[in-house]
């Protein structure tokens, strides 16, 4: 392609053969080496935004790209859509309604109807001491706008 240069296979070409020797070749080696190093960075970074563009903010995708990143051996990382339970009520004296719920199981938070968390994505305890800011710094780079989340440590 357009963008893979050999700045070594360059000066050769571009040098007239009767000057083709290793002093000048070495000399003009040296003289290109900042833009060849130059080249070799754009060409890192390209490739690291080619990568960074192959993800979207599916969950799928958003879970592939934190497990790639932050745990790429165990893939412990996970992503999960809130439980949407109905919340059950203790009703005070004046409301005269029964007082026994039967059994109760506590959920957080955000498992509840009515919440603003569109889904949980749940992080390795070591995971989540060394790296939170990189995990909600990724996450926020995918997430759709006026998307929520919880980070939880599992």
């Amino acid at each position: 392609m357009w963008y893979n240069v050999d700045f070594d296979k360059l000066i050769l070409l571009l040098l007239p053969t009767p000057t083709r020797k290793p002093k000048n070749f070495g000399f003009l080696q040296a003289l290109t080496s900042s833009i060849a190093n130059l080249h070799y960075r754009w060409s890192r970074m390209r490739e690291e935004n080619l990568k960074k563009l192959s993800y979207n903010s599916q969950k799928c995708y958003l879970r592939g790209v934190l497990n790639d990143r932050y745990d790429p051996e165990e893939r412990r990382i996970t992503i999960k859509n809130k439980v949407n339970k109905a919340q059950d009520y203790i009703y005070t004296q004046a409301e005269n309604l029964p007082v026994y719920l039967g059994t109760m199981w506590l959920e957080t938070e955000f498992n509840y109807e009515g919440s603003t968390i569109d889904f949980m994505v749940n992080v390795p305890q070591e995971i989540m001491n060394l790296k939170i800011n990189e995990i909600v710094a990724t996450i926020e780079f995918y997430v759709l706008a006026g998307k929520s989340y919880q980070i939880i440590a599992i």
